[in-house]
């Protein structure tokens, strides 16, 4: 029934948010597991959501229709979602984008489940998966090469989910480098400032490396160097939270602070963060 799957896409989105810690390596089949949410809570379920949303009756669109649709809007979406988290002050990262495409497909999930809900029981649009035919829930005909294609690409996902549980030990390694608000948090950044006060933001690393790593932190506004931390030495799987202080040099609304984390010496930016300030004079 729609209902139900409704209430199964709410469950696994707040399963997807309890797999999603800040900082911490999940083992290999917990990974493998937030992967395969994250590709059907970022594929599927918000087009899928907003299409019931925008077509609650029953003889709107075909299943055919509903299928194309939601995939389409989830794909539309999530370049949206990107340039918008990219233009907030905590940026693109892991839990931003998870808390973004939850947090839309959750609304999203409400609106369609009133409108759906506020129809006569003859009109709401059903979609009934009897156990006999689990495998064609949208009444494709079995010859018809939409089922096959579709049938293709389930078997697909599960070879690469395979693939990923098999090889996930042997991935690239990686640095994670966060910025946290008040109490550890995603939020409550700094938002204003005045020219020439310090201030001081929370900064994390983690090493995801195979080796112990050597990083180095610059608070840059422009050509500008406002702070800089470090170095700290941390071992494969350590990690670091500490305060970083910086003062503003120049007004402006907005001005952005960028946050360079720099491993073993290199020159080059490892892994590049910012915020967004109001600074005053």
């Amino acid at each position: 029934m729609v209902r139900n799957s409704f209430i199964l896409i709410v469950l696994l989105s707040v399963l997807l948010i309890l797999l999603t810690v800040p900082g911490e390596a999940l083992p290999i089949p917990l990974a493998a597991v937030r992967l395969l949410l994250g590709m059907t809570l970022i594929l599927f379920c918000p087009g899928y959501v907003l299409q019931a949303a925008l077509f609650p009756r029953r003889n709107a669109l075909d299943g055919a229709e509903r299928l194309a649709l939601s995939l389409g809007i989830s794909l539309a979406l999530v370049p949206l979602l990107a340039l918008i988290l990219d233009q907030l002050p905590w940026g693109i990262h892991l839990a931003s984008v998870v808390g973004a495409v939850v947090g839309i497909t959750l609304l999203a999930t409400v609106l369609a489940w009133v409108r759906w809900y506020s129809l006569p029981p003859e009109d709401r649009w059903e979609w009934a998966i009897p156990w006999a035919d689990f495998a064609n829930p949208f009444g494709f005909r079995r010859r018809s090469w939409l089922y096959g294609g579709l049938m293709g690409i389930l078997a697909l996902d599960l070879l690469l989910l395979l693939m990923v549980i098999r090889l996930a030990g042997t991935g690239e390694p990686v640095t994670e480098f966060y910025l946290s608000g008040p109490g550890g948090l995603a939020v409550g950044y700094p938002h204003w400032s005045v020219v020439g006060e310090p201030m001081t933001v929370t900064v994390g690393i983690v090493n995801g490396e195979e080796t112990t790593v050597d990083y180095r932190l610059e608070v840059v506004d422009d050509d500008h160097l406002l702070g800089q931390a470090g170095p700290v030495r941390l071992g494969p799987g350590a990690a670091y939270e500490g305060p970083v202080s910086f003062t503003p040099a120049r007004p402006g609304d907005p001005v952005r602070v960028q946050f360079f984390l720099y491993r073993n010496g290199l020159p080059v930016p490892y892994r590049t963060l910012w915020l967004w300030l109001r600074v005053e004079e």
